[in-house]
């Protein structure tokens, strides 16, 4: 599959590839920062940035890992794999995947950062097998690799003490923190990718409406009051207005005579207790009572870990 950069991502590759070049003749660990706004295609950039640094050879061999929260760190190899179909310039592998308990030469580690961290993840203690990240990292030196640590989201946790720790124990030659919000403390660069050639480039918008059609009044005497439409449940509110929303999407599909039927998506946040079991029960009452949408009628299908149903019709 071919990918058309944007500008700005060419011109953030080839900088990061300056940038990193240099840093890499350099001694000690060096850190490179590369900042760009949310949704301008950092992963993109990176993967050409990568593409061109395998490429170019006049820097010492180099094994990779890159780290990201949550499940990030597969959606990012996805990606990337996707990028390097055609030129299989690197190796995108998982822990299980490694061969000889060591990451080759233009081979990239993915692992999640917050799993990996854990004192008893099978990749942090000692095992029969030797197979451990202190052990891969150990062979990969060995073999006379450089390894680049890509740290991709960092803001959610490269600044924890155990993440600092981690940091230190993986000592890369160089550390590339990929965020819209950098943390690292003084780096030795820094590539920044300008929110405005994002937005020429049409990657984001230039704004959102958001709640549109509320009214809010203000009145002013005493004291200031101000009411607004959006009193009230605010999951409901935004539940009605969606589904006000997905009717006009229906009827102006039928104009165009386009047979589409759109469907409204509810994403719900990770669970952590109580309240958020309590959350989702009301957005399935609210949908059944006030909008005739549930499972039995064949309106509503639910895709979640612990709950799947009616998916087959959806």
């Amino acid at each position: 599959m071919a990918f058309k950069l944007t500008k700005y991502q060419d011109d953030a590759a080839r900088e990061l590839l300056h940038d990193a070049k240099r840093l890499l003749k350099q001694s000690g660990n060096k850190k490179l920062v590369f900042k760009a706004p949310t949704g301008s295609g950092k992963t993109i950039a990176m993967a050409e940035f990568l593409t061109r640094f395998v490429d170019d050879h006049a820097h010492p061999p180099c094994a990779f890992i890159w780290t990201a929260p949550r499940q990030l760190h597969e959606q990012s190899k996805a990606k990337l794999e996707l990028y390097f179909e055609n030129t299989r310039a690197l190796e995108c592998s998982f822990f299980e995947d490694l061969d000889d308990i060591q990451i080759s030469e233009n081979e990239i580690l993915f692992f999640n950062w917050e799993s990996i961290r854990q004192e008893n993840n099978i990749y942090i203690r000692e095992n029969e097998q030797d197979n451990n990240l202190s052990s891969i990292i150990e062979r990969t030196r060995e073999a006379g690799r450089a390894i680049v640590l890509v740290i991709d989201e960092s803001h959610f946790h490269a600044q924890a003490e155990t993440s600092q720790n981690l940091i230190t124990a993986i000592s890369p030659n160089l550390t590339i923190e990929v965020s819209a919000t950098p943390v690292m403390q003084n780096p030795d660069e820094i590539t920044s990718v300008d929110i405005a050639d994002v937005k020429a480039e049409e990657m984001i918008k230039k704004a959102v409406i958001l709640n549109e059609d509320f009214k809010s009044v203000i009145r002013r005497g005493r004291t200031e009051v101000i009411k607004s439409e959006l009193a009230g449940s605010t999951d409901e509110i935004v539940l009605r207005e969606a589904l006000k929303k997905r009717k006009e999407l229906v009827k102006a599909y039928k104009v165009e005579g386009v047979e589409v039927n759109p469907l409204l998506l509810i994403q719900l946040p990770d669970r952590h207790g109580q309240a958020d079991d309590d959350r989702q029960t009301m957005i399935i009452r609210a949908l059944k009572d006030k909008h005739v949408i549930s499972v039995k009628n064949g309106k509503l299908a639910i895709y979640l870990s612990e709950n799947k149903e009616n998916l087959e019709k959806h």
